[in-house]
């Protein structure tokens, strides 16, 4: 009984995070971004409230998807073990990925290099931070590199097993792999010298599709998620009966 309520409370909980999911996504695309023209410019980010809060929701923001997309593949690992286990590893890569990114941008970048480059008191000084700075962008960019490629595939896996389900669940596997191929063709164009093929469809799939279907959809994944509580459980008493 007690296993049973543990296991209720998992699903409960991932299906929170979901929501959470839903609220950090629709504030990471609709919250502005602070204006930055030129170098100078970028470098007085560090002081931004505004910024530096999307770093920090950019930060938290795979976590909670990730710990949604466990309570996913709870309910879902027998019936699709294919799907759900490879789908899992590559949300780890992203979620890990996206993690490690902002800890740089957070730390590194805005509570070193860029404040001391502002209080930097000689020039050679300087261009030790000017070249640190400009690194980082670098190293950030390669980041996302893996962050767009594991959430793209991961969503495209997850989308392939709600596409075998019925009823409102096929919808939620339709979006699924939409946003997946969509995180692809982007991961395309700018790494596999597809631009001049993808960039026109996927920018406008960004600004008028995208940034209203992602938070619909992690709402309806913490709905799916409570819809499916009873059936997850009695998964586990049969499971248990035939021991």
């Amino acid at each position: 009984m007690d296993y049973n309520k543990n296991i209720d409370k998992f699903l409960i909980a991932s299906a929170i995070c979901s929501f959470l999911g839903a609220l950090t996504t629709a504030l990471l695309i609709f919250l502005p971004n602070p204006e930055a023209s030129d170098f100078e410019t970028s470098n007085l980010l560090y002081s931004n409230s505004l910024y530096l809060s999307k770093l920090w929701i950019l930060f938290f923001h795979p976590q909670v998807n990730l710990l949604a997309s466990l309570g996913i593949a709870y309910l879902m690992f027998r019936k699709y073990p294919f799907e759900i286990i490879f789908g899992t590893f590559f949300l780890l890569i992203w979620a890990f990925t996206e993690m490690s990114q902002q800890s740089l941008l957070i730390d590194a970048l805005n509570q070193i290099w860029r404040p001391g480059y502002v209080g930097a008191p000689n020039e050679s000084e300087k261009i030790m931070f000017t070249i640190l700075i400009k690194a980082a962008n670098g190293i950030s960019d390669s980041n996302y590199f893996l962050v767009i490629y594991g959430f793209g595939l991961g969503s495209l896996f997850y989308g392939f097993a709600f596409i075998k389900e019925v009823g409102w669940s096929k919808w939620l596997g339709m979006a699924l792999i939409f946003i997946g191929l969509l995180s692809l063709a982007s991961f395309a164009r700018y790494y596999a010298g597809m631009h001049f093929f993808l960039s026109g469809i996927v920018n406008w799939s960004y600004e008028w599709i995208y940034p209203y279907l992602q938070p619909i959809v992690r709402i309806s994944l913490g709905i799916w998620i409570l819809k499916n509580l009873k059936s997850g459980i009695d998964s586990i008493k049969t499971s248990q009966n035939k021991c």
